[in-house]
């Protein structure tokens, strides 16, 4: 493993520490209407969602193709993500605030690391 995606990895770590501390602080202090009981399941998605991603962005050398993938990669993840949040909604009716709260949370936290790590990387 190089040592920038070995960096990656110990900044992921970091930041999923954090993640999970607000997820054990939602399921304190969040009322019963934004609870979800899928908290720790969303947690895990967009934990490996930003591995899997990361690992295949940071392989693109090219500028130009690495601006194009990156693009595609985030209009497809939002419309993806969306049709989750939808589809869980139409399902679920009763528990789709707390699932769309959390959900979105994480959605932003996560999205911001995954820029944050892009941009360190692709700075040198």
């Amino acid at each position: 493993m190089n040592v920038s995606l070995k960096s990656f990895f110990i900044k992921l770590a970091i930041f999923s520490v954090f993640s999970i501390t607000i997820l054990l602080l939602w399921q304190q202090y969040a009322t019963p209407r934004f609870q979800t009981n899928l908290t720790w399941l969303i947690w895990g998605f967009f934990s490996l969602s930003t591995v899997l991603i990361h690992l295949s962005l940071v392989r693109i050398e090219d500028p130009k193709r690495f601006v194009f993938s990156f693009m595609g990669t985030t209009g497809i993840k939002l419309f993806a993500y969306l049709m989750i949040i939808l589809i869980y909604g139409f399902l679920n009716r009763e528990t789709m605030l707390g699932f769309t709260a959390f959900f979105l949370t994480m959605y932003v936290l996560y999205s911001g690391f995954e820029v944050f790590t892009l941009l360190k990387h692709f700075k040198k």
